[in-house]
């Protein structure tokens, strides 16, 4: 708490800077310092147990059937009320020396880290730097993901996910212009909140999140992509490459482990934009994707020995197409998801479904799964008053009957949860 206190406490001296920084020694632009941020608050219905983050604001997916004397206990409705997801500001503009111009960004929430407690902490969201000249940019820092930049209409904390991908990360990312259309992105990045899955160290049947799989690789994370935009149209297609090491130190024999896997996850985007008129629409082929809060993971396929085994990554399907019409005081909305698993490339080890490491947040039995968003918002001045319905569909199957792929494909059934959101926002 005096923590909370003494970031609030700074944040507030900074608003008198409103108008500007001094001017640096040497001649240099003057910087503007612009707070900005906004209190929300989310009333919540579901109307079965779902898996969810952020005191359940998050959504994620509804939880299998759970059969109790012929009765589905996870068939339970639910209330909730939070205004945690409140959120607080810094841009800093108009920063010049020579050619080069140089912008940031500080931005913070309050968010449930202390799970025992569950009392709102306030978290850095992004804080990153841009250097920008006339036919570049680089940006260094923590900022969205590039593949879960673009993210569909909606009021939701989710932002689509998990038909979306969904990242924060530190990255180094340069963008250059070519012409009047076209830019090429490329960078690196480095996990942090949002993590890859694997073994746990000591018994490999048993599932972890962790960034030391990324850190131990010694190989970044990388990421290349192609931006056309003209008019109203906007076009964007990627990859993000990843390399971890599943394993990491010495057997007990004291050999050094070679486990290594590596990632390719494509991706492509367009947008439209016509008066009141937008619509947006995504689809990434994901392997290993739970470092982008994607619902897959990886499997191991082959122990060639005590010091090396191999991994075979889940492939999945993830597209949403969103739409909003109305500008003024009424908008609509609609996002529609569909994700599809298709099992690992290899077989997986002995057929065991131990071997599979997937995204905490999901199960290893989704086949498939889909979601509708129809929103209603009504904007006063800065004050933002929306209603959400949401209703997202899983098609598990029996988790003990999984293909040598480690796909569901028996006893396949439905599940659904319907959701609804009011939300009030202020912005300021």
């Amino acid at each position: 708490m005096k923590r909370n206190a003494m970031v609030l406490a700074l944040f507030a001296m900074l608003l008198p800077s409103y108008g500007a920084f001094a001017a640096d020694e040497g001649g240099e632009a003057k910087a503007h310092i612009k707070p900005y941020g906004f209190i929300r608050n989310y009333a919540i219905v579901d109307s079965r147990k779902s898996k969810t983050l952020t005191e359940e604001i998050f959504y994620i997916i509804p939880l299998d059937k759970s059969m109790v004397n012929g009765v589905d206990v996870n068939a339970v409705p639910n209330f909730k009320f939070q205004a945690l997801t409140t959120r607080l500001g810094l841009d800093v503009t108009g920063y010049k020396v020579g050619q080069t111009k140089i912008e940031g960004k500080i931005e913070a929430d309050f968010y449930c880290l202390n799970s025992s407690g569950n009392t709102p902490t306030l978290r850095m969201r992004l804080a990153y730097m841009d250097l920008i000249w006339d036919y570049a940019d680089l940006r260094i820092g923590q900022a969205w993901h590039p593949m879960a930049a673009d993210m569909p209409h909606g009021i939701n904390l989710e932002t689509g996910v998990p038909f979306n991908p969904f990242s924060r990360t530190a990255q180094i990312m340069f963008n250059g212009h070519i012409g009047r259309h076209f830019v090429v992105t490329a960078g690196i990045l480095e996990q942090l909140q949002y993590r890859s899955s694997g073994p746990d160290q000591s018994d490999m049947t048993k599932t972890v999140a962790s960034n030391n799989f990324a850190k131990h690789a010694m190989v970044p994370e990388a990421y290349v992509g192609l931006t056309f935009k003209t008019g109203g149209f906007l076009a964007r297609a990627g990859v993000d490459m990843l390399t971890i090491k599943p394993r990491y130190g010495y057997t007990s024999g004291g050999e050094r482990i070679k486990d290594m896997l590596f990632t390719v996850s494509p991706f492509v985007y367009a947008q439209y934009t016509s008066k009141k008129f937008q619509i947006k629409a995504k689809s990434v082929f994901a392997q290993a994707g739970e470092h982008m809060q994607m619902l897959s993971g990886y499997a191991a396929v082959e122990k060639v020995s005590d010091a090396e085994y191999k991994y075979s990554p889940l492939q999945q399907s993830a597209s949403f197409v969103s739409f909003q019409y109305g500008g003024g005081a009424l908008q609509a909305q609609m996002m529609l998801g569909y994700t599809r698993n298709f099992g690992t490339i290899k077989p997986v080890l002995n057929g065991n479904s131990d071997y599979i490491y997937v995204n905490s947040n999901g199960f290893k039995n989704i086949n498939s799964m889909f979601r509708a968003t129809p929103t209603l918002i009504y904007n006063l001045g800065k004050c933002q008053f929306a209603l959400e319905y949401n209703i997202t569909g899983v098609r598990y199957g029996d988790v003990n009957s999984l293909d040598k792929y480690g796909l569901a494909v028996k006893d396949l059934h439905t599940v659904f949860n319907h959701r609804v959101s009011l939300m009030t926002k202020f912005t300021f």
